[in-house]
C-alpha cells in the first residue's frame, strides 16, 4: 500500500439477470486496516451490483475520512468496464445532458449513477484523486476474485465471514498484479496433496474410504477448507 492511498476493490454478481443478486467489497486503508462488506438484493440486475459495490466502497471511504483523515487517492479496481468507463469518463457527460446518452437513450441505474457523482465531487472537494485500474476478471486476480466470492454468496444468500482486521493478518495478496492459482485439495489417509488439475485430484480419491476433495479460489478458500478439514 502506498502512504496515504485507500485500495477500493469491487464486484456485484445477479443470478439469472435480472434476479437475487449481491455485492462485494475491500477496502484497505492508509493505516492498512482492511475491511470487506457485501450485501444481498431480491431483484436486481448485474451492471447495477457492479455499480452498487463501487458506491458502497466510496461511503464507507467517505465514513472513515470524516472519523479519520488522512489519505489523499483512492485507487479503485475492478473487472467492470461499465463501472469504469463511467465513472472515469461518461459520467460527467451524461448529467450535462440531463442524463442522456451520447445516442439520446436514457442512462440506465441513473439513480445511482446521480449518486456516484454527488459522491466524486464530495472527494474531490477534499482534494482526493481516484485512480482506475481495470483487472480481467476469473484471471486469478487475489483481490478481484474475492470480491467476486463475496458478490456470489450475497447473490445466493449463503454465510460468509467477512474480515475486518490488519493488512499482515488478510490472506488475500493485494499486490498489483497478485494472482492465486486454483488448486484441487485432497485429503486421503492423513495426506494432504494439492493438484493442479480435476483428472489428478480424481485419481487421488476416487474409491479411497473417507477421502476429501474441493476446488479453491483464493487463499481464504484454501485456508477455509483446512480448518473445516481439521488441518
Amino acid at each position: 500500500m502506498k502512504e496515504s492511498t485507500y485500495l477500493l476493490v469491487a464486484d456485484g454478481a445477479c443470478r439469472q439477470n435480472p434476479g437475487p443478486g449481491g455485492y462485494g467489497v475491500i477496502v484497505v486503508t492508509p493505516t492498512e486496516q482492511v475491511f470487506e462488506f457485501g450485501a444481498h438484493e431480491p431483484k436486481t440486475t448485474n451492471n447495477r451490483m457492479e455499480l452498487m459495490g463501487f458506491y458502497r466502497g466510496l461511503q464507507e471511504i467517505f465514513k472513515l475520512v470524516r472519523t479519520k483523515p488522512g489519505g489523499k487517492l483512492i485507487h479503485f479496481i475492478s473487472d467492470s468496464k461499465y463501472v469504469l468507463e463511467g465513472a472515469s469518463k461518461s459520467l460527467r457527460n451524461w448529467s450535462r445532458r440531463d442524463w442522456k446518452t451520447q445516442a439520446g437513450t436514457d442512462v440506465k441505474n441513473r439513480d445511482i449513477w446521480e449518486k456516484i457523482l454527488k459522491g466524486l465531487d464530495e472527494f474531490a472537494h477534499l482534494h482526493f484523486k481516484i485512480e482506475y485500474e481495470h483487472v480481467l476478471g476469473h484471471q486469478g486476480n487475489e483481490a478481484n476474485e474475492r470480491v467476486d466470492e463475496i458478490a456470489v454468496k450475497f447473490s445466493h444468500e449463503e454465510p460468509i465471514e467477512l474480515f475486518r482486521g490488519e493488512l499482515k493478518d488478510y490472506p488475500v495478496n493485494l499486490q498489483s498484479g497478485a494472482a492465486f492459482k486454483s488448486v484441487y485439495l485432497s485429503y486421503v489417509d492423513g495426506v494432504l496433496e494439492r493438484h493442479s488439475t480435476w483428472d489428478s485430484c480424481q485419481r487421488a480419491t476416487t474409491g479411497k474410504k473417507g477421502a476429501k476433495f474441493k476446488k479453491v479460489v483464493n487463499r481464504i478458500q484454501e485456508q477455509a477448507t483446512l480448518k473445516e478439514w481439521g488441518l
